[in-house]
């Protein structure tokens, strides 16, 4: 679809400026105006060539994909199981934390955020596994913000910039954000990133929902069925 808009969108550009600068340059004899003419049929033109998409989704699908098996790596070498908490952007970077201690209690986000950026830390006498999801570059690359709407911001990274899923909904009830995934294209086959990040769109989701909610977001549960998932978190 994008290549057919750009493709109409250089064609008119381009007819424009051919008559234009035919008629500017026969009729009105009119240096400035053909000249006008003539930069709208080159713009046109180089509208025309645009590609589709700059990045092909599969290779996006395919960096995502290392990315989830080096934080897999992670949780394999530290066994963490408990679940984690995605941070909004500090300084342009996402991480999230997994605690490495079973505790009733999740970390408050306040200590979460003055923890010291370091592979594992402490929060609230809870040690934690700092990692990077993959979520974290696509969100600064999105430059997503409070003023993104949170459904429109999940739809449009993962069925727009990955084309992980065919369809994204979201809806905050509370302390609690439920994500409806539809159609997803990847398969999730790191174990421990499942149990405790979620799967691999839940995790892109609640990087987003982190960003823009400018809250601490925390993997509750994800029920998965076919191609279709739904992941709920707690907003915290």
């Amino acid at each position: 679809m994008a290549k057919v808009r750009y493709f109409s969108f250089g064609a008119g550009v381009a007819a424009f400026g051919a008559v234009v600068a035919l008629i500017s340059y026969y009729f009105l004899f009119s240096a400035p105006f053909a000249a006008l003419g003539v930069a709208c049929v080159i713009l046109g033109s180089a509208a025309i060539t645009l590609p589709e998409s700059p990045v092909p989704s599969g290779a996006v699908r395919g960096v995502i994909h290392a990315s989830v098996m080096n934080v897999e790596a992670l949780l394999e070498e530290f066994d963490a199981r408990e679940k984690g908490v995605y941070l909004p952007p500090k300084d342009g970077e996402s991480v999230a934390y997994v605690p490495l201690a079973s505790n009733p209690h999740l970390p408050s986000v306040a200590s979460l955020v003055a923890a010291p950026r370091r592979l594992v830390s402490e929060a609230d006498g809870v040690p934690v596994l700092m990692v990077v999801p993959p979520g974290s570059e696509l969100v600064r690359a999105s430059e997503l913000s409070e003023a993104s709407g949170l459904e429109d911001a999940i739809q449009y990274v993962l069925t727009e910039v990955t084309e992980l899923c065919s369809s994204a909904k979201a809806v905050v009830a509370g302390d609690k954000l439920v994500v409806e995934m539809k159609g997803i294209k990847v398969k999730t086959e790191a174990a421990k990133y499942l149990v405790t990040m979620g799967s691999i769109p839940a995790s892109i989701a609640a990087s987003v929902a982190a960003a823009v909610l400018q809250k601490g977001v925390a993997l509750v549960s994800e029920d998965a069925k076919g191609k279709d998932s739904t992941a709920t978190f707690g907003v915290l």
